[in-house]
């Protein structure tokens, strides 16, 4: 992608355990600055009737808009949207080049294959930009049946970096378990993605959602992900998605739920995201052992060499601490 955007804030407790994920895989993360919402903007925002809406969710909402409207200032022609309290694997470079493989063939055959950076800048290293609206690599569900799949293309790819089938949740785990799949994924269209944590956007695509999505709408609403989800159920949005998925929400306390309670004004929440291990993410990159503080320089730059250095391997240094103690990194 030609970048990957964060969608946060300055005050958010999950930014520096997002940040020193980034380090600890190589990947860069942008994250645009916020304005400072207002009641007028709220107002703005929210249907004049029928609203559905929490603040929580309309402030969500609108930091996803940012995020897009960020992307579209550039020339950039891909982007990839998370939101900061996701969670991925520390093999996410070569798991990101391998799904990116993967839909080159089903939309661009005869491409050539690579083994690039996740972030590479080539238009055409997620396929032709037109041939394609919105890539879920990052959901919460997404209800394919097996007869959906096989009546639409789709494509599965070995990926080692995987879970084991029975550490899997459904239903993704079920799905595999239908086509007799084990350390694969599965690429397909997708007509049910539900939750934001990541889906990639083209040009085209960013500026649509941002016109046709740009407020809650007529009738009201109560989450931007079920706009996007109707977006590709309802109105022939050309959307993909990846199972299982690459990133994945750390457990948690959610933020929606923090402002509409006003918990957020009391500075709730853990910036290390120190978490339990995340739903369908091997070797995560935001589990618990791999925290160091800002203040210990030595100690992140120790690790950080450490931790790349298994990644070259193809290894996973989170399962060594476990093996060998925290004590002896």
């Amino acid at each position: 992608f030609g970048a990957l955007v964060a969608v946060s804030h300055a005050t958010s407790p999950r930014k520096d355990g997002l940040l020193w994920s980034s380090n600890l895989t190589g990947i860069d993360i942008t994250i645009p600055e916020q304005p400072q919402w207002t009641d007028g903007h709220l107002q703005a925002f929210e249907s004049p009737q029928g609203s559905q809406i929490s603040r929580g969710s309309a402030l969500a909402w609108m930091g996803h808009l940012n995020a897009l409207r960020w992307f579209l200032s550039t020339p950039l022609q891909t982007a990839l949207v998370i939101e900061d309290d996701v969670d991925f694997s520390l093999h996410l470079p070569s798991q990101i080049s391998s799904a990116a493989n993967a839909l080159r063939t089903l939309l661009s055959p005869g491409a050539p294959e690579t083994r690039n950076a996740s972030l590479d800048t080539d238009p055409l290293f997620w396929a032709n930009p037109d041939s394609w609206d919105v890539l879920w690599l990052g959901h919460c569900n997404d209800a394919a049946s097996p007869q959906h799949v096989l009546s639409h293309p789709s494509i599965s790819y070995p990926d080692r970096h995987i879970p084991p089938l029975d550490a899997i949740a459904p239903p993704a785990s079920d799905l595999l378990k239908t086509f007799n799949l084990s350390d694969t994924r599965m690429l397909y269209r997708s007509f049910w993605p539900l939750c934001t944590f990541a889906y990639a956007v083209t040009r085209a695509s960013a500026e649509r959602i941002l016109s046709t999505y740009g407020t809650e709408g007529k009738g009201g609403c109560i989450a931007y992900d079920v706009r996007m989800l109707e977006a590709c159920r309802d109105h022939d949005w050309r959307c993909w998605t990846v199972v299982p998925e690459l990133f994945h929400h750390v457990s948690g306390n959610s933020e929606i739920a923090s402002v509409n309670t006003g918990a957020e004004k009391d500075g709730e929440g853990d910036m290390s995201g120190r978490r339990r291990p995340s739903v369908n993410i091997e070797c995560g990159a935001r589990n618990e052992w791999l925290w160091v503080g800002e203040e210990d320089e030595v100690g992140r730059e120790r690790l950080l060499g450490r931790v790349r250095e298994a990644s070259a391997k193809g290894e996973c240094f989170v399962d060594w601490m476990r093996g060998k103690g925290e004590t002896e990194v």
